[in-house]
């Protein structure tokens, strides 16, 4: 067995994949052929449903000094992951747990090693090129940075444009570029190998009639998003591509490159993506007629209906139900126009200044190809093959898939396939994992002492000497309280100008450091030899501003250099201390969640004790008898039960409630009591939620009182069971929307328009003259459930869609039921006479408010649990240690609660694996002789970080669960707390010597 893991694609999936399984202790091959990380992710600003960017979150938690602290969007750093660029896969051969792979590594013609990125190379490049990350909206040079924010010395050329002319070749100031293009072979041993290659976006060109590339003012989805982005091409300005005019229409089209007979599959995020952009348009022009012309409205994820909610009431978006066929353009205006439907039927031409293509998502079109590399199947699409009850797993062992690779998704299932895909390939592995990295010890507290700062400054060749006077800003510098040295180092990004710098630092028995230079150097602080390091960047904060005003620069870098001494002067050592970790962990729950959850974490070594309320497992799982996919959800239970219950590592609770929970991450106590009396206390390091949820039991539609109405669930149990013939049924109608997507509960339930069309499809297999009918407000078949949807249409399936103030009516009539519903489109009433009505109800949560009073966690107004972050740590808490998936978070199928389950328990054995938890370096503090044991810091304190001690009647810091996010500081009303490294006195020291 090999302990590595090979990750193909560094986008967020692939990110995520590699981060949980660096934190689990494996080394991590992460590939990718593009030069930098992120994939489409990056090209995008804010999210739904928050419109906000989180995507830093993803990074660890614990031990996070280890990992890059700062934004994704400019690179990764950490300890147990190889980055790969430019790199694809060329063989993989072997079995699972011992892969021989070979990797090509395409050169990016400059040395990141000696590149200072200065940038002189692009301004005497003669080349221009269309530039990809920007949709082509912008230009670039054939050598360049991909993307905005990456660190600036990840210059790559690009040898299909490049005309070897060597301009930047002399250029260079230090050499860095090379124009010999050779490829390089390298040759790995992985146990595993995780498929991360994401998703295409669908080509515009087959289908010439909306106009792409040939009106300009129609742009697809991605493009909006670069022309709407501050490091877009048009600085976030809001314009027309043809003449940068603002637009004051816009028309959103939705479903373009999906839902269609050569498409057959939902893309899953386009509908919301679309409202996130209609809405940032608004928030940039007010005014604008912002128009979303769709089919439905496919808002299934958490938070997502109320978000449409907000697009309609608060910023005025528009809707059409209508799919448009055809775009027109008017040379002379540069406007566009399409012919669409109005609300009473009628055809009407709109007109709008821009059109803006929702274009779905088509497999990686290198996937094919790695596919056959790896052995691996594709299905009918060409995404990677899956099955429902192995969502990560490919058709051969070892190998593993995640995110878009194996099927449309949004970031949030992205990131919960990637934590699968890790958990999965954690388990194969479980017996040959390193160790994960843990800090260095830290130095002793040395208040006493009088501080020795040394600073040492970067001419960045002439980047920086040029523009400041360097040896006044060294003379300067060595008049500043407590610098014993001040050096001047000609490139101090350089290695070995780090390695020289150690000896010195040893010389002048410098016990501080401070670093003057550019951006690169962030990465250096891992280098120094010395906890205590501040880094001033002078070449783009002062230098690329001041460029041509050497006095003021030269002003301005004594100031910034004299605050960072200060600063670090001012710096106390004082060491943490590590909390030790319970290597067993709780899940709460014994449905389908738990079952895999506890069976996920077992595998990998550890106790479980698992704890059910009733006395039986499966939850919701003992009342499903088939899936969409034709797979036995029986069997599958039964297979999970068969592993709890035999399992010695295993300590099942049956008819048991969790009475008490106290303690916190690594180590918490809990007090549990079965139906006779309350049990000794459980110790354990981490605990998993999987509370599961309920059906909705309607009190509308006649349920209850006829005996011919009853929800999905309840004719699946008589099919199955035989209680019920299909071929005695002529007409049966399903009312979609029961008790969900209204005032009293604004969510999708998720699963319920998939449960329809099983069972629709499976009265039509047993009676194929059946006459079906579904009303429904929105047809939620997202991804491959789509293709069911159209099967069903097939064979006779009648839809028919309601509005939500217009519900269907049922009554007893005769020997029957007559169900009237009005048909917006037909614009009159339907009447069915139905033998049966059968309800589709919302997916209720348990009552989760007395263990989320407990664990000190937050419900959503539905009463979910509510995740630290919908799409970055979809199953985490800001409490740290606990963590959630299946119905105690929102509603999802089995297929999706199997990947989040899995998904929870990677995160569970990422804090299991550890002998101690240990936090950053900037921590919270608590002055004991000011704290007046007010507790007003707990209160707000969103990590449970803080606790009072009673004896003393103060507050104490749990140093590995502070993050430093400094909200403890901001309420304390005798400022006893403080954070190091930020404290009252530093900053008002820093102010004085810049003054």
């Amino acid at each position: 067995m090999e302990g590595k893991i090979l990750v193909i694609g560094a986008g967020i999936g692939g990110l995520k994949a590699s981060l949980d399984l660096a934190e689990s202790g494996f080394k991590v091959y992460l590939c990718d052929r593009s030069p930098d990380i992120g994939g489409t992710l990056v090209q995008l600003d804010k999210w739904f449903p928050d419109n906000h960017c989180g995507m830093c979150k993803v990074l660890p938690t614990f031990g996070r000094d280890f990992s890059s602290q700062y934004c994704l969007r400019k690179g990764l750093i950490h300890p147990n992951i190889e980055l790969l660029p430019l790199t694809e896969v060329m063989k993989v051969e072997g079995t699972a747990g011992d892969f021989s792979v070979s990797l090509r590594n395409k050169p990016s013609g400059v040395r990141k090693d000696l590149c200072i990125g200065c940038g002189l190379c692009t301004q005497v490049c003669p080349v221009e090129v269309a530039d990809e990350f920007n949709e082509g909206l912008g230009k670039r040079k054939a050598i360049y940075v991909r993307r905005p924010l990456l660190g600036s010395n990840n210059y790559v050329i690009d040898w299909d444009n490049c005309s070897r002319c060597e301009a930047c070749v002399k250029k260079c100031p230090v050499d860095a570029i090379n124009l010999s293009k050779e490829d390089k072979v390298r040759e790995l041993k992985v146990g595993a190998v995780i498929v991360s290659s994401g998703f295409e976006e669908f080509d515009t060109t087959s289908l010439a009639q909306y106009g792409h590339k040939r009106y300009p003012n129609v742009v697809t989805s991605i493009e909006l998003e670069r022309l709407l982005s501050a490091s877009g091409p048009s600085q976030g300005k809001l314009v027309r591509p043809s003449d940068g005019k603002i637009p004051q229409s816009i028309a959103f089209l939705q479903c373009v490159g999906s839902r269609c007979r050569e498409r057959d599959y939902c893309s899953s995020a386009c509908c919301m993506y679309a409202l996130k952009e209609a809405m940032m348009a608004k928030e940039k022009n007010p005014q604008l007629d912002a128009h979303i012309f769709f089919m439905d409205m496919r808002t299934f994820g958490k938070g997502y209906y109320r978000y449409y909610l907000e697009a309609r009431s608060k910023y005025g978006v528009n809707f059409s139900r209508c799919r448009i066929p055809v775009v027109k353009g008017d040379p002379r205006t540069g406007d566009l126009y399409f012919t669409s439907e109005a609300d009473d039927g009628s055809l009407q031409k709109r007109q709008f200044e821009m059109v803006v293509l929702s274009i779905g998502q088509s497999p990686s079109n290198q996937f094919g190809e790695l596919s056959r590399v790896l052995g691996i199947e594709s299905n009918k699409w060409g995404f990677c093959r899956t099955s429902e009850f192995s969502p990560t797993a490919t058709t051969k062992e070892g190998i593993y898939v995640c995110g878009s690779a194996s099927g449309p998704k949004d970031i949030a299932d992205s990131l919960i396939g990637a934590g699968a895909a890790a958990c999965q390939a954690s388990k194969l592995l479980s017996s040959c994992r390193g160790e994960v990295a843990v800090s260095q010890s830290y130095p002793a507290d040395t208040s006493e002492e009088e501080p020795r700062t040394a600073i040492f400054i970067c001419r960045c060749g002439e980047e920086v000497g040029s523009i400041v006077d360097i040896d006044k800003l060294v003379a300067s510098s060595r008049d500043l309280t407590s610098v014993v040295a001040c050096d001047e180092v000609p490139y101090l990004c350089r290695k070995e100008a780090l390695e020289g710098l150690n000896q010195k630092i040893e010389e002048y028995k410098a016990d501080r450091v401070v670093l003057a230079g550019c951006s690169l150097l962030r990465g250096a602080t891992g280098e120094i030899k010395t906890p205590y390091v501040q880094i001033v960047n002078l070449r783009e904060d002062i230098c690329w501003v001041h460029k041509g005003n050497k006095p003021l620069a030269t002003e301005k870098a004594k100031s910034m250099l004299a605050m960072a001494s200060e600063k670090i002067r001012l710096e106390q050592a004082m060491p943490l201390v590590g909390s030790p970790v319970n290597h067993k962990a709780l899940v709460i729950g014994g449905g389908l969640a738990g079952l895999v959850s506890a069976a996920s974490i077992v595998e990998q070594g550890f106790e479980v004790h698992m704890v059910e309320k009733s006395g039986e497992l499966g939850g919701n799982l003992q009342h499903i008898y088939s899936t969409l996919g034709g797979n036995d959800p029986q069997a599958l239970l039964k297979d999970l039960m068969g592993k709890t219950e035999s399992n010695p590592m295993l300590h099942l609770y049956k008819e048991t409630e969790v009475l008490g929970i106290t303690g916190y991450a690594g180590g918490f106590t809990v007090t549990l009591k079965n139906k006779d009396a309350e049990l000794s206390p459980v110790e354990v390091g981490a605990i998993i939620i999987a509370t599961g949820g309920h059906e909705y039991q309607p009190n509308e539609y006649s349920y209850g009182q006829s005996a011919n109405v009853f929800t999905q669930s309840e004719l699946e149990k008589r099919l199955a069971s035989g209680d019920l013939d299909p071929k005695r049924l002529n007409s049966v109608v399903m009312i979609q929307c029961v008790g969900s997507m209204d005032a009293d509960r604004s969510y999708c339930s998720r699963i319920c328009c998939s449960q329809a069309l099983r069972n629709a499809l499976n009265l039509k297999q047993k009676n194929p003259g059946l006459q079906i009918s579904i009303l429904y407000r929105e047809m939620m078949s997202y991804g491959f459930s789509e293709e069911y949807y159209t099967r069903a249409r097939e064979q006779g399936v009648l839809f028919s869609r309601y509005e939500a103030d217009e519900k269907p009516e049922v009554r007893e009539e005769g020997n029957g039921l007559k169900v009237q519903v009005r048909d917006p489109v037909l614009g009159g009433q339907l009447a069915f006479k139905a033998d049966l009505v059968v309800l589709s109800p919302a997916i209720l949560p348990e009552d989760n408010k007395s263990l989320a009073g407990m664990l000190d966690l937050e419900l959503t107004q539905d009463g979910f649990f509510e995740e630290a972050e919908v799409k970055f740590r979809p199953v985490d808490f800001a409490r740290e240690g606990i963590f959630a998936c299946g119905l105690a978070l929102s509603p999802r199928n089995i297929g999706e609660t199997i990947a989040q389950a899995q998904a929870a328990a990677q995160r569970a054995v990422s804090l299991l694996r550890r002998e101690k938890l240990e936090s950053g370096r900037i921590v919270s503090a608590v002055n004991a002789r000011r704290c007046a044991g007010c507790e007003i810091c707990i209160q707000v304190c969103p990590y449970g970080a803080r606790f009072k001690d009673v004896e003393k009647r103060v507050v104490v810091v749990r140093e590995a669960l502070c993050q430093g996010c400094g909200a403890c500081a901001a309420a304390c009303p005798s400022g006893a707390t403080t954070l190091r490294g930020f404290t009252s006195k530093q900053a008002l020291s820093m102010t004085d010597v810049a003054a």
